[in-house]
Protein backbone atom coordinates (compact mmCIF):
# COMPACT_ATOMS: atom_id res chain seq x y z
CA UNK A 1 0.00 0.00 0.00
CA UNK A 2 1.21 3.34 -0.42
CA UNK A 3 2.73 5.08 2.38
CA UNK A 4 0.48 7.97 2.27
CA UNK A 5 -2.64 5.91 2.20
CA UNK A 6 -1.40 4.07 5.07
CA UNK A 7 -0.43 6.66 6.89
CA UNK A 8 -4.09 7.98 6.87
CA UNK A 9 -5.19 4.58 7.95
CA UNK A 10 -2.56 4.63 10.70
CA UNK A 11 -4.99 7.70 11.60
CA UNK A 12 -8.31 6.29 11.46
CA UNK A 13 -7.52 3.33 13.94
CA UNK A 14 -7.40 3.86 17.95
CA UNK A 15 -4.06 3.51 18.55
CA UNK A 16 -2.85 6.27 21.09
CA UNK A 17 0.66 7.70 20.24
CA UNK A 18 3.49 7.63 22.77
CA UNK A 19 5.86 9.85 21.35
CA UNK A 20 5.24 13.66 20.13
CA UNK A 21 7.57 14.34 17.19
CA UNK A 22 7.96 18.54 16.65
CA UNK A 23 8.61 19.23 12.65
CA UNK A 24 10.50 23.17 12.21
CA UNK A 25 11.96 23.80 8.49
CA UNK A 26 13.33 26.73 6.62
CA UNK A 27 10.74 24.85 4.16
CA UNK A 28 7.08 23.00 3.80
CA UNK A 29 8.00 19.84 5.50
CA UNK A 30 4.82 18.19 5.65
CA UNK A 31 5.41 15.75 2.92
CA UNK A 32 7.22 14.03 5.52
CA UNK A 33 5.19 13.08 8.00
CA UNK A 34 3.77 9.80 6.02
CA UNK A 35 7.12 8.51 5.57
CA UNK A 36 8.58 9.07 9.12
CA UNK A 37 4.77 7.82 10.82
CA UNK A 38 4.55 4.97 9.26
CA UNK A 39 8.18 3.68 9.61
CA UNK A 40 8.06 4.52 13.36
CA UNK A 41 4.14 2.94 13.71
CA UNK A 42 5.67 -0.33 11.89
CA UNK A 43 8.45 -0.36 14.68
CA UNK A 44 6.05 -0.03 17.54
CA UNK A 45 6.45 3.83 17.87
CA UNK A 46 2.99 5.37 17.31
CA UNK A 47 3.70 8.81 16.59
CA UNK A 48 1.71 12.17 16.91
CA UNK A 49 2.92 15.40 14.76
CA UNK A 50 3.37 18.71 15.54
CA UNK A 51 4.21 21.03 12.47
CA UNK A 52 5.12 24.85 12.17
CA UNK A 53 4.58 27.05 9.00
CA UNK A 54 7.49 27.28 7.24
CA UNK A 55 10.64 29.31 7.87
CA UNK A 56 10.35 30.27 11.00
CA UNK A 57 12.75 28.44 13.14
CA UNK A 58 13.72 30.52 14.91
CA UNK A 59 10.83 32.52 16.35
CA UNK A 60 9.17 29.28 17.31
CA UNK A 61 12.16 28.61 19.26
CA UNK A 62 12.69 31.70 20.84
CA UNK A 63 9.33 32.42 21.59
CA UNK A 64 7.85 30.93 24.77
CA UNK A 65 4.31 31.55 23.60
CA UNK A 66 5.13 30.01 20.07
CA UNK A 67 2.96 26.69 18.98
CA UNK A 68 5.94 24.63 19.19
CA UNK A 69 6.55 25.82 22.94
CA UNK A 70 3.15 24.84 23.83
CA UNK A 71 3.72 21.20 22.34
CA UNK A 72 6.67 20.72 24.10
CA UNK A 73 7.37 18.01 21.68
CA UNK A 74 9.23 14.94 23.49
CA UNK A 75 11.62 14.95 19.91
CA UNK A 76 12.34 18.39 18.08
CA UNK A 77 13.48 18.01 14.28
CA UNK A 78 14.79 20.90 12.88
CA UNK A 79 15.87 20.95 9.24
CA UNK A 80 17.26 24.07 7.93
CA UNK A 81 18.37 24.75 4.52
CA UNK A 82 21.17 26.91 3.17
CA UNK A 83 18.68 28.37 0.20
CA UNK A 84 16.50 29.85 2.77
CA UNK A 85 18.45 30.90 5.54
CA UNK A 86 22.13 31.48 4.20
CA UNK A 87 23.89 33.51 6.88
CA UNK A 88 21.13 32.76 9.78
CA UNK A 89 21.24 29.01 9.52
CA UNK A 90 24.07 28.59 12.27
CA UNK A 91 21.90 31.25 14.50
CA UNK A 92 19.09 28.87 13.54
CA UNK A 93 20.75 25.80 14.57
CA UNK A 94 22.00 27.75 17.93
CA UNK A 95 18.41 28.47 18.71
CA UNK A 96 17.01 24.96 18.38
CA UNK A 97 19.98 23.64 21.00
CA UNK A 98 18.91 26.15 23.61
CA UNK A 99 14.68 25.38 22.97
CA UNK A 100 15.40 21.65 23.23
CA UNK A 101 16.86 22.14 26.34
CA UNK A 102 14.52 24.18 27.85
CA UNK A 103 11.91 21.79 26.33
CA UNK A 104 13.99 18.79 27.52
CA UNK A 105 13.27 17.53 24.10
CA UNK A 106 15.17 15.69 22.33
CA UNK A 107 16.98 16.89 19.37
CA UNK A 108 17.81 16.17 15.65
CA UNK A 109 18.97 18.73 13.33
CA UNK A 110 18.83 17.82 9.23
CA UNK A 111 22.16 18.36 7.77
CA UNK A 112 21.77 20.75 4.93
CA UNK A 113 22.59 19.43 1.76
CA UNK A 114 25.16 21.10 -0.12
CA UNK A 115 23.55 23.73 -2.42
CA UNK A 116 23.28 22.80 -6.54
CA UNK A 117 23.40 26.44 -6.92
CA UNK A 118 26.83 27.67 -7.76
CA UNK A 119 27.35 32.00 -8.23
CA UNK A 120 31.14 31.33 -9.10
CA UNK A 121 29.97 28.66 -11.75
CA UNK A 122 32.32 25.55 -12.11
CA UNK A 123 35.20 27.26 -10.41
CA UNK A 124 33.03 27.53 -7.13
CA UNK A 125 34.49 24.15 -5.73
CA UNK A 126 37.69 25.90 -5.56
CA UNK A 127 36.87 28.82 -3.83
CA UNK A 128 37.08 29.16 -0.60
CA UNK A 129 34.59 31.07 0.26
CA UNK A 130 32.70 29.61 -2.32
CA UNK A 131 29.00 27.85 -1.85
CA UNK A 132 30.84 24.26 -1.78
CA UNK A 133 32.94 25.41 0.95
CA UNK A 134 31.27 27.50 2.96
CA UNK A 135 28.48 25.22 3.34
CA UNK A 136 30.56 22.21 4.59
CA UNK A 137 32.47 24.12 6.58
CA UNK A 138 28.66 25.11 8.58
CA UNK A 139 27.85 21.11 8.43
CA UNK A 140 30.69 20.40 9.76
CA UNK A 141 30.58 23.21 12.51
CA UNK A 142 27.12 21.44 13.32
CA UNK A 143 28.34 18.19 13.48
CA UNK A 144 30.96 18.92 15.62
CA UNK A 145 28.75 21.27 17.68
CA UNK A 146 25.88 18.28 18.56
CA UNK A 147 28.98 15.34 18.77
CA UNK A 148 28.93 13.96 22.06
CA UNK A 149 25.43 15.04 23.37
CA UNK A 150 23.13 12.46 24.86
CA UNK A 151 20.15 14.78 23.82
CA UNK A 152 20.89 14.96 20.27
CA UNK A 153 22.03 13.88 17.23
CA UNK A 154 22.30 14.66 13.15
CA UNK A 155 20.94 13.06 10.22
CA UNK A 156 21.99 13.82 6.44
CA UNK A 157 19.89 15.32 3.72
CA UNK A 158 22.61 15.75 1.95
CA UNK A 159 22.64 11.33 1.73
CA UNK A 160 19.18 11.38 0.81
CA UNK A 161 19.93 13.67 -2.18
CA UNK A 162 22.35 11.84 -3.17
CA UNK A 163 20.49 8.32 -2.72
CA UNK A 164 17.98 9.74 -4.85
CA UNK A 165 19.87 11.22 -7.70
CA UNK A 166 20.12 14.99 -7.71
CA UNK A 167 18.69 15.20 -10.94
CA UNK A 168 15.12 13.42 -9.57
CA UNK A 169 15.77 14.87 -6.15
CA UNK A 170 14.65 18.18 -6.76
CA UNK A 171 10.99 19.90 -7.43
CA UNK A 172 11.16 23.19 -9.08
CA UNK A 173 7.40 23.55 -9.18
CA UNK A 174 6.42 22.48 -6.24
CA UNK A 175 8.82 24.94 -4.39
CA UNK A 176 7.46 27.67 -6.53
CA UNK A 177 4.07 26.77 -5.34
CA UNK A 178 4.00 25.68 -2.06
CA UNK A 179 7.73 25.45 -1.14
CA UNK A 180 8.34 22.17 -1.02
CA UNK A 181 11.59 21.57 -2.29
CA UNK A 182 12.20 18.06 -3.09
CA UNK A 183 10.52 15.35 -4.33
CA UNK A 184 8.71 11.97 -2.27
CA UNK A 185 11.68 9.88 -2.95
CA UNK A 186 13.84 12.20 -0.97
CA UNK A 187 11.32 12.82 1.83
CA UNK A 188 11.13 8.95 2.12
CA UNK A 189 15.04 8.98 2.85
CA UNK A 190 15.04 10.99 5.20
CA UNK A 191 12.01 9.38 7.09
CA UNK A 192 13.79 6.26 6.76
CA UNK A 193 17.19 8.08 8.68
CA UNK A 194 15.26 9.72 10.88
CA UNK A 195 12.83 6.63 11.73
CA UNK A 196 16.24 5.17 12.26
CA UNK A 197 17.58 7.12 15.06
CA UNK A 198 14.54 7.50 17.12
CA UNK A 199 14.16 3.87 16.73
CA UNK A 200 17.61 3.64 18.48
CA UNK A 201 16.69 6.60 20.92
CA UNK A 202 13.84 4.73 22.10
CA UNK A 203 15.02 1.09 22.47
CA UNK A 204 13.47 -0.23 19.32
CA UNK A 205 16.31 -1.53 17.34
CA UNK A 206 15.54 -4.68 15.92
CA UNK A 207 17.41 -7.50 18.80
CA UNK A 208 16.84 -10.57 16.56
CA UNK A 209 17.09 -12.00 13.27
CA UNK A 210 15.00 -14.48 11.45
CA UNK A 211 16.62 -15.80 8.05
CA UNK A 212 14.76 -18.81 5.73
CA UNK A 213 16.23 -22.37 6.34
CA UNK A 214 18.85 -22.29 3.29
CA UNK A 215 22.22 -23.74 3.31
CA UNK A 216 23.27 -20.80 0.17
CA UNK A 217 22.87 -18.28 3.35
CA UNK A 218 26.08 -19.94 4.92
CA UNK A 219 28.38 -16.63 4.09
CA UNK A 220 25.38 -13.95 5.59
CA UNK A 221 24.99 -16.10 8.41
CA UNK A 222 28.56 -16.42 9.16
CA UNK A 223 28.89 -12.90 9.10
CA UNK A 224 25.44 -11.64 10.88
CA UNK A 225 26.92 -14.00 13.56
CA UNK A 226 30.00 -12.89 13.96
CA UNK A 227 28.80 -9.21 13.81
CA UNK A 228 27.26 -10.12 17.29
CA UNK A 229 23.68 -10.10 15.85
CA UNK A 230 21.21 -13.00 17.67
CA UNK A 231 20.40 -14.86 14.72
CA UNK A 232 17.04 -17.47 14.58
CA UNK A 233 16.84 -20.16 11.59
CA UNK A 234 12.94 -20.06 11.13
CA UNK A 235 11.06 -22.99 9.92
CA UNK A 236 8.68 -23.31 6.23
CA UNK A 237 6.38 -21.77 6.83
CA UNK A 238 6.70 -20.10 10.35
CA UNK A 239 5.44 -16.35 10.61
CA UNK A 240 8.00 -13.95 11.99
CA UNK A 241 5.33 -12.91 14.88
CA UNK A 242 5.20 -16.92 15.74
CA UNK A 243 9.55 -16.92 16.01
CA UNK A 244 9.76 -13.76 18.10
CA UNK A 245 6.86 -15.13 20.68
CA UNK A 246 8.55 -18.33 20.90
CA UNK A 247 12.46 -16.23 21.84
CA UNK A 248 10.89 -14.40 23.63
CA UNK A 249 11.36 -10.46 22.25
CA UNK A 250 8.51 -8.12 21.03
CA UNK A 251 7.03 -8.49 17.34
CA UNK A 252 8.57 -5.31 16.86
CA UNK A 253 12.07 -6.56 17.82
CA UNK A 254 12.21 -9.08 15.44
CA UNK A 255 13.05 -8.51 11.40
CA UNK A 256 12.81 -10.75 9.03
CA UNK A 257 16.45 -10.87 6.20
CA UNK A 258 15.42 -12.41 2.86
CA UNK A 259 19.63 -12.85 2.11
CA UNK A 260 20.50 -13.12 -1.40
CA UNK A 261 23.78 -15.02 -2.65
CA UNK A 262 25.69 -11.60 -3.23
CA UNK A 263 27.27 -10.21 -0.22
CA UNK A 264 26.48 -6.20 -1.80
CA UNK A 265 23.04 -7.01 -1.51
CA UNK A 266 22.66 -9.07 1.61
CA UNK A 267 24.98 -6.48 3.36
CA UNK A 268 22.79 -3.53 1.73
CA UNK A 269 19.79 -5.33 3.47
CA UNK A 270 21.21 -5.34 6.80
CA UNK A 271 21.70 -1.60 6.74
CA UNK A 272 18.19 -1.14 5.77
CA UNK A 273 16.83 -3.51 8.40
CA UNK A 274 17.80 -0.74 10.75
CA UNK A 275 20.10 -3.86 12.62
CA UNK A 276 23.35 -1.51 12.45
CA UNK A 277 21.31 1.92 13.93
CA UNK A 278 22.55 1.86 17.66
CA UNK A 279 23.41 4.86 19.32
CA UNK A 280 27.24 4.90 20.73
CA UNK A 281 27.89 5.55 24.71
CA UNK A 282 28.39 9.58 25.41
CA UNK A 283 32.27 10.50 24.68
CA UNK A 284 32.60 12.14 27.62
CA UNK A 285 36.00 13.16 26.68
CA UNK A 286 35.78 14.42 23.23
CA UNK A 287 36.02 17.97 22.91
CA UNK A 288 32.80 20.47 22.33
CA UNK A 289 33.46 22.60 19.45
CA UNK A 290 31.86 25.76 19.60
CA UNK A 291 31.24 27.56 16.43
CA UNK A 292 31.09 31.23 17.45
CA UNK A 293 31.68 32.99 20.79
CA UNK A 294 28.57 34.78 20.46
CA UNK A 295 24.99 34.39 22.51
CA UNK A 296 22.42 32.91 21.02
CA UNK A 297 20.53 35.85 19.51
CA UNK A 298 17.13 37.10 21.90
CA UNK A 299 13.69 37.01 19.84
CA UNK A 300 13.84 40.72 19.91
CA UNK A 301 16.86 40.93 18.40
CA UNK A 302 16.19 38.06 15.76
CA UNK A 303 12.64 40.35 14.95
CA UNK A 304 14.45 43.70 14.85
CA UNK A 305 17.09 42.03 12.15
CA UNK A 306 14.42 41.05 9.95
CA UNK A 307 13.76 44.00 8.40
CA UNK A 308 9.88 43.23 7.87
CA UNK A 309 8.21 45.54 5.46
CA UNK A 310 4.67 45.51 4.94
CA UNK A 311 2.82 47.36 2.16
CA UNK A 312 -1.25 47.83 2.05
CA UNK A 313 -2.42 48.54 -1.08
CA UNK A 314 -6.12 48.55 -2.92
CA UNK A 315 -7.27 45.15 -4.49
CA UNK A 316 -7.02 45.71 -8.07
CA UNK A 317 -8.28 43.07 -11.34
CA UNK A 318 -4.87 41.65 -11.09
CA UNK A 319 -4.51 40.94 -7.39
CA UNK A 320 -7.96 39.65 -6.82
CA UNK A 321 -7.95 36.29 -7.66
CA UNK A 322 -4.57 35.86 -5.18
CA UNK A 323 -6.54 37.97 -2.29
CA UNK A 324 -9.38 35.76 -2.74
CA UNK A 325 -7.48 32.57 -1.97
CA UNK A 326 -5.11 33.84 0.50
CA UNK A 327 -8.57 34.74 2.19
CA UNK A 328 -10.02 31.35 1.57
CA UNK A 329 -6.39 29.38 2.83
CA UNK A 330 -5.96 31.34 5.98
CA UNK A 331 -6.66 29.26 8.70
CA UNK A 332 -5.10 30.50 11.99
CA UNK A 333 -5.25 34.27 11.80
CA UNK A 334 -8.76 35.04 10.77
CA UNK A 335 -11.84 36.76 12.04
CA UNK A 336 -13.45 33.39 10.57
CA UNK A 337 -13.78 35.09 6.73
CA UNK A 338 -14.45 31.87 4.54
CA UNK A 339 -15.04 33.66 1.32
CA UNK A 340 -14.37 37.00 0.04
CA UNK A 341 -17.27 38.97 -1.04
CA UNK A 342 -16.25 41.89 -2.97
CA UNK A 343 -19.06 44.19 -2.51
CA UNK A 344 -19.26 47.83 -3.33
CA UNK A 345 -19.62 49.48 0.15
CA UNK A 346 -16.22 47.49 1.07
CA UNK A 347 -12.92 48.46 0.68
CA UNK A 348 -10.44 45.59 0.45
CA UNK A 349 -6.45 45.80 0.87
CA UNK A 350 -4.06 43.24 -0.02
CA UNK A 351 -1.23 42.51 2.83
CA UNK A 352 2.17 42.49 0.89
CA UNK A 353 4.90 41.32 3.40
CA UNK A 354 9.02 41.11 2.72
CA UNK A 355 11.87 40.77 4.77
CA UNK A 356 15.81 40.01 4.33
CA UNK A 357 15.39 36.48 3.69
CA UNK A 358 13.17 37.26 0.76
CA UNK A 359 9.28 38.13 -0.67
CA UNK A 360 6.20 36.70 0.23
CA UNK A 361 4.52 38.51 -1.58
CA UNK A 362 0.52 38.99 -0.89
CA UNK A 363 0.29 37.37 2.26
CA UNK A 364 -2.51 38.69 3.56
CA UNK A 365 -5.78 40.97 3.57
CA UNK A 366 -7.85 43.40 5.10
CA UNK A 367 -12.00 44.25 4.51
CA UNK A 368 -13.35 47.28 5.42
CA UNK A 369 -17.59 47.78 5.24
CA UNK A 370 -19.25 51.00 5.80
CA UNK A 371 -15.89 52.82 7.09
CA UNK A 372 -16.14 51.71 10.34
CA UNK A 373 -16.48 47.38 10.46
CA UNK A 374 -13.12 45.29 9.57
CA UNK A 375 -14.76 41.99 8.90
CA UNK A 376 -12.13 40.25 6.62
CA UNK A 377 -8.33 40.60 8.37
CA UNK A 378 -6.76 37.67 7.45
CA UNK A 379 -2.74 36.88 7.01
CA UNK A 380 -0.65 33.70 5.71
CA UNK A 381 0.79 31.36 8.03
CA UNK A 382 4.13 31.96 6.91
CA UNK A 383 4.23 35.80 8.12
CA UNK A 384 2.71 35.26 11.51
CA UNK A 385 5.36 35.94 14.50
CA UNK A 386 6.77 38.53 12.54
CA UNK A 387 5.18 41.70 13.56
CA UNK A 388 2.49 42.07 10.08
CA UNK A 389 -0.22 42.07 12.21
CA UNK A 390 1.32 44.68 14.15
CA UNK A 391 2.05 47.14 11.23
CA UNK A 392 -1.20 46.17 9.61
CA UNK A 393 -3.49 47.09 12.89
CA UNK A 394 -1.49 50.48 13.59
CA UNK A 395 -1.93 51.59 9.69
CA UNK A 396 -5.66 51.04 10.15
CA UNK A 397 -5.93 52.83 13.16
CA UNK A 398 -3.81 55.49 11.42
CA UNK A 399 -5.75 55.64 8.40
CA UNK A 400 -9.48 54.54 10.01
CA UNK A 401 -9.43 55.65 12.91
CA UNK A 402 -11.46 53.45 15.79
CA UNK A 403 -12.87 50.14 13.90
CA UNK A 404 -14.87 47.40 15.38
CA UNK A 405 -13.33 44.04 13.89
CA UNK A 406 -15.70 41.63 13.06
CA UNK A 407 -15.10 37.78 14.09
CA UNK A 408 -16.71 34.48 14.34
CA UNK A 409 -14.79 31.96 16.60
CA UNK A 410 -13.37 29.04 14.15
CA UNK A 411 -11.67 25.65 15.70
CA UNK A 412 -8.02 27.57 14.52
CA UNK A 413 -8.26 31.47 15.11
CA UNK A 414 -8.31 31.98 18.67
CA UNK A 415 -4.92 33.42 17.93
CA UNK A 416 -6.61 36.31 16.53
CA UNK A 417 -8.92 37.15 18.78
CA UNK A 418 -6.08 37.12 21.77
CA UNK A 419 -3.79 39.35 19.35
CA UNK A 420 -7.12 41.79 18.72
CA UNK A 421 -7.81 41.64 22.61
CA UNK A 422 -4.10 42.50 23.99
CA UNK A 423 -4.23 45.78 21.46
CA UNK A 424 -6.91 46.69 22.86
CA UNK A 425 -9.21 46.40 19.80
CA UNK A 426 -12.94 46.52 20.04
CA UNK A 427 -14.56 43.30 18.92
CA UNK A 428 -18.10 42.00 17.71
CA UNK A 429 -18.42 38.40 17.97
CA UNK A 430 -20.59 37.13 15.23
CA UNK A 431 -22.30 34.13 14.92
Amino acid sequence: MDTRLRWQEIGRTDVRPVVRVGLLASYTIDPLTPYLGVALHDAGLPVAFDTAPYNQIVRQCLDDASEMARAKPDVLVVAPRFEELGDELLTAVDAAVSAARRWKSFLVVVLPAVPEDRPSGQLDDGRAAGTAALAHEARETIRAELAGRPDAWVVDAERAVRAVGTAKAHHAAMFKFAKIPYTEAVFGELGGQLAGVLRAVYGLTPRLVVVDEDPALDEPVRWLRESGARLVVRAAGEEIADVAAREGVPAESAVLLTLGGKPDAWRDEVARSGLLDRLPAPDRTAPRVRHSTRETVSLDDFMAGLNVEVELEPVGPETVAKVVEVVSRAKDFTLGTEKLDLTEDREVFAVRVRDKFGQYGISGAVGITGGTVVDVFSLSCVVLGKGVEDVVLRRLREEHGDLVFRHRITPHNQITAGFLTDAGARIEEIP
